[in-house]
């Protein structure tokens, strides 16, 4: 593509919020036509949308020790962290704890309260966390904020927010939250 043709991709390009940085920087080094950092761009994909998101997910996979720029075979850099633990409060509730190769953890939360529900999987885009505690801790925290928003939701919508079900489910957390996060007492015996 020539720099004018670049240019036109750019400007037609709508970017999200998120996106905004990257285009600038990609598009002052197209106007300055900084061959290095065109390069750096546009190793990252054949258009300006795969470009800015791979570009995107690469940069905060760094906050994860993730370095390599290789993209799968449809073109993309995938920013999924291996899950290492799954605590299940029961099948559709849960916290997925996912550890990098630098020992970094990010967390995510599956959950569903009646017919409503949400949840992904741990990736590059979740906040990085230093320690496996904090992890469950924000894990737990994830939750008890999905479960206190649908109860508040569950008075004027009881099929997708149930307030027996979420009841349920605040139970189970505060038995999770109790062997989680407190203090375990140790018994010793003699022989």
């Amino acid at each position: 593509m020539t720099q004018e043709e670049k240019l036109q991709s750019i400007s037609e390009y709508t970017p999200c919020r998120t996106e905004r940085e990257i285009v600038l920087r990609y598009q002052s080094a197209v106007n300055r036509n900084d061959i290095q950092q065109i390069e750096y761009f546009e190793k990252f994909g054949k258009n300006i949308r795969q470009i800015l998101l791979n570009v995107h997910t690469y940069e905060r996979a760094l906050l994860f020790g993730y370095t390599s720029k290789d993209l799968n075979e449809h073109g993309w850099l995938i920013g999924i962290l291996p899950i290492v633990e799954k605590i299940e409060l029961d099948n559709s509730n849960c916290i997925h704890i996912g550890k990098s190769q630098n020992g970094t953890y990010a967390v995510a939360v599956d959950w569903c309260t009646g017919s409503a529900g949400g949840g992904s999987h741990p990736s590059v885009f979740d906040e990085p966390v230093k320690d496996y505690k904090e992890a469950v801790r924000q894990g737990i925290c994830q939750l008890e904020e999905q479960y206190n928003k649908a109860e508040r939701y569950s008075v004027t919508d009881k099929s997708n927010y149930n307030p027996k079900v979420i009841s349920k489910l605040k139970n189970k957390l505060l038995e999770l939250k109790c062997r989680y996060t407190q203090p375990q007492q140790l018994t010793l015996a003699l022989f």
